[in-house]
């Protein structure tokens, strides 16, 4: 089969196309043609550019977005799921831990990473058991390059404002990097559950983007001080809930903006993860500092099911075929692009 291959860290063009041996199932396994592979900065581009701190092995296959078709059945498997189309959950985990017991997959210690810790879906085929694989009804081309925006976007978002913050309709809360594909998210999110929504971003550009997807009030995080005009936007209060994932640039802003009782959720530092606070003015206003790890399968289950019924819709920013994995890559860093960007392999 044809694949993209990383065989060093280094700028984009290290990623080069290889014949690999096709994928064999074990009895209980399928095999999936890769439609679409969704690319995420923190994942890819990291790990490709120098491990994101983990150790890779050599010649490796990226990729943990996979949305694909079974064309074939283990010898102990169910062939009567040949052709269905299914997303590939990223992660596997011991499945015995605690954590794992309770449904907690992501706070699993033993949990590892499609595309990361083994090879991904930068490829024509991969193989995954049923388990690992959660159904689609959707068959066209445009709705599988979607679904390869679910996975670890949608579903990182979904575990930070469900599960983490437990937003509600009387909630009002500041997206951070709001035109981002964790922002996209976590907008839509806000107004699937009534929600309002503050969202700060850099350039008109994205404040159209935030608009689109719900937000109530744009603030321009590079001319505007955030914390002010969230309390002109909450007649002084303040808002319930900060989504961060931005760090260090915007952490005094997030504090700042939080109203009493106010819940901070993050799920990532891209501008420094050295975060200092002054813990009496957290005690004193009942703050809660929540963080937060990618999600579990059954948010992913949701996500799914909330873009089967047409309530979040993932932007794609630019799709790529697979042999043009490396320009895919250096897109990754282009600013003016907003949204997901895919590699389709349909």
């Amino acid at each position: 089969m044809k694949a993209a291959i990383l065989e060093r860290h280094g700028p984009p063009d290290v990623l080069r196309m290889a014949d690999l041996p096709d994928p064999v199932p074990t009895p209980y396994e399928y095999v999936l043609r890769v439609y679409a592979c969704g690319l995420n900065h923190g994942l890819d581009g990291r790990t490709r550019q120098d491990g994101a701190g983990r150790k890779i092995k050599f010649p490796h296959v990226l990729g943990s977005e996979i949305v694909g078709e079974i064309v074939a059945a283990g010898r102990l498997a169910d062939p009567a799921l040949v052709g269905r189309f299914a997303i590939v959950v990223p992660w596997i985990t011991c499945g015995a831990c605690p954590e794992c017991l309770l449904g907690e997959h992501n706070a699993c210690e033993r949990k590892i990473l499609r595309g990361i810790d083994f090879a991904g879906g930068y490829s024509e085929y991969v193989v995954s058991p049923a388990e690992h694989l959660i159904f689609l009804n959707h068959s066209g081309r445009a709705d599988l390059t979607a679904a390869a925006a679910l996975p670890i976007s949608y579903t990182t978002a979904w575990h930070m404002l469900q599960r983490r913050a437990k937003i509600g309709p009387k909630d009002v809360i500041l997206v951070l990097g709001a035109a981002g594909t964790i922002g996209i998210a976590c907008l839509q999110i806000a107004r699937l559950v009534g929600a309002r929504s503050l969202a700060a971003a850099s350039v008109p550009e994205k404040h159209a983007v935030a608009r689109r997807f719900g937000a109530s009030a744009i603030i321009d995080s590079s001319k505007e001080d955030i914390a002010t005009r969230v309390r002109e936007e909450t007649g002084g209060r303040g808002v319930d809930v900060v989504v961060e994932h931005v760090g260090a640039a915007t952490w005094d802003a997030s504090l700042a903006s939080l109203a009493p009782n106010g819940r901070l959720v993050m799920c990532g530092a891209t501008t420094g993860w050295d975060l200092r606070f002054d813990a009496r003015s957290l005690w004193r206003r009942n703050i809660s500092l929540l963080f937060s790890n990618s999600g579990t399968t059954q948010d992913l289950r949701d996500v799914v099911d909330a873009w089967s019924s047409g309530d979040l819709e993932p932007l794609i920013a630019k799709t790529f075929r697979l042999q043009d994995v490396a320009a895919a890559h250096a897109a990754l860093g282009d600013r003016s692009l907003i949204g997901k960007i895919v590699l389709d392999l349909s």
